[in-house]
């Protein structure tokens, strides 16, 4: 167990204080380190081999942390918070709309999406980052997934999403569950803020309901799947599924999106060598699916940006029975966690690991780690289901965004960060979109416009 914990608290308040610094802090103690937090106790794994232990090839012996089932007063029995049989019934459902093909044939949705985003943008215009890219996110999701145009309410969505992130992400309702029933305002906005986002996806379901069966979205797969029984899914596992996918989707790839503008405005060379590659293979034409073969250094830019700043940042397991972990004795009950920002930061793995060095991506590096030295999309059977949806996502905006403005930091203090759910900033990222100056090489291709 660490040093310094205080009575009833334990770790609690240093935890709460700065826990990406402490969690760094208990893994430089050794490969397990217990904390205790209020009135549980967990431990902190740090060994690649250990963690794929508790994923992979042990994962029956766990389900997830108490933490991530708190998460189910918002979510519901989704994909991240429900276990078993039902888990299993979903992600069987979910797992058709998120195969390779189908996932490639969202590629045009989101490039149009970002098209239009930069098309509306007023050059040298301050605005917030992370906002405009959680409303560019929140839209791709909503037509790429559900066929639908969330965005005459993405004001709505996005108080609702921040109170509940605010709300859950310090990680008091979930530790102390009880308080959630004294009678203070903060908790009527909570439901209030619940309600929100159930009205907006209902009614994306309602008005998708009243079209003829058909299409490729998400919900009409979801409409029309059945299980080996012949059973859909119930208009309440309908909600639990659109609501997980809907949170997850947008918010975790707007953040990887800010955070990777923000590290390219701080290092001109690389961004000047991105958008060199952007130009030579795109010229004045969208990306597509198909050119992002030919666009290597745009995903390095984007995995080493998931290395340094993981949306999810960490992830955790209760033992569901007793074991020996790294030649301890973990009851049953124990919290174990796995933090992806302490890991990918193990300069073992990755030299010099508080630099950005897309670099590191063009060798063969993801091949050559341990399976568990990077995985920001968490791993085993519960590896998050729109993992290559986000990365194929993530890096069409990147390339789309960059064909016509160039994003500039008009603060230059250290990033705050805000690990609440996800690793969010602290506060606005005051940015300015200037023009793109012209290619060097002349255009002979039209641009394509959105339609």
């Amino acid at each position: 167990m660490a040093p310094g914990a205080l009575p009833l608290v334990g770790h609690s308040l240093a935890y709460r204080g700065d826990p990406l610094s402490f969690l760094l802090s208990l893994a430089a103690r050794g490969p397990l380190v217990g904390m205790r937090l209020g009135p549980i106790d967990a431990y902190l794994l740090r060994e690649p081999d250990d963690i794929e232990r508790v994923l992979v090839t042990e994962h029956r012996r766990f389900w997830k942390d108490r933490m991530t089932r708190g998460l189910g007063r918002v979510l519901g029995d989704g994909l991240l918070t429900s276990e078993g049989d039902i888990w299993l019934r979903h992600r069987r459902l979910l797992a058709p709309a998120f195969h390779r093909e189908r996932i490639a044939a969202y590629g045009n949705d989101m490039a149009l999406a970002a098209e239009r985003f930069a098309l509306s943008l007023q050059p040298r215009e301050v605005r917030d980052l992370h906002r405009d890219m959680m409303r560019l996110t929140l839209n791709i999701v909503a037509k790429a997934l559900f066929d639908s145009d969330v965005d005459d309410r993405a004001a709505d969505v996005a108080r609702a999403i921040n109170f509940v992130t605010d709300r859950f992400g310090d990680g008091l309702i979930t530790l102390y569950p009880w308080v959630e029933r004294l009678p203070l305002p903060d908790h009527r906005r909570l439901r209030d803020a619940i309600a929100t986002l159930d009205d907006v996806l209902l009614g994306i379901v309602r008005e998708r309901r009243a079209r003829p069966r058909g299409g490729s979205d998400l919900l009409s797969m979801l409409l029309a799947a059945e299980d080996d029984a012949g059973r859909g899914l119930s208009d309440r596992e309908m909600r639990d599924e659109l609501m997980t996918l809907f949170l997850a989707g947008h918010e975790t790839t707007a953040l990887a999106l800010s955070f990777a503008f923000v590290l390219l405005g701080r290092n001109p060379d690389i961004e000047a060598r991105l958008c060199a590659e952007i130009d030579a293979v795109l010229g004045q034409d969208l990306p597509t699916t198909d050119t992002l073969a030919r666009l290597p250094y745009a995903r390095a830019v984007v995995l080493e940006t998931l290395r340094l700043y993981p949306p999810a940042y960490a992830i955790g397991r209760e033992a569901i029975e007793d074991l020996t972990l790294c030649g301890y004795r973990i009851p049953r009950g124990t919290q174990l966690w796995m933090a992806q920002y302490v890991n990918h930061r193990d300069a073992r793995y990755f030299p010099e690991p508080e630099r950005f060095l897309p670099d590191r991506w063009l060798g063969g590096l993801e091949r050559a780690l341990p399976r568990f030295a990077y995985y920001p999309f968490g791993g085993g059977p519960r590896i998050c289901i729109g993992n290559q949806f986000s990365l194929l996502e993530a890096t069409i905006v990147l390339a789309t965004i960059l064909r016509r403005f160039r994003v500039r930091l008009l603060d230059s203090s250290p990033l705050a960060l805000d690990p609440l759910i996800t690793l969010r900033p602290r506060g606005p990222i005051v940015v300015a979109y200037e023009p793109a100056p012209p290619p060097e090489r002349e255009l002979l291709r039209p641009a394509v416009s959105p339609s």
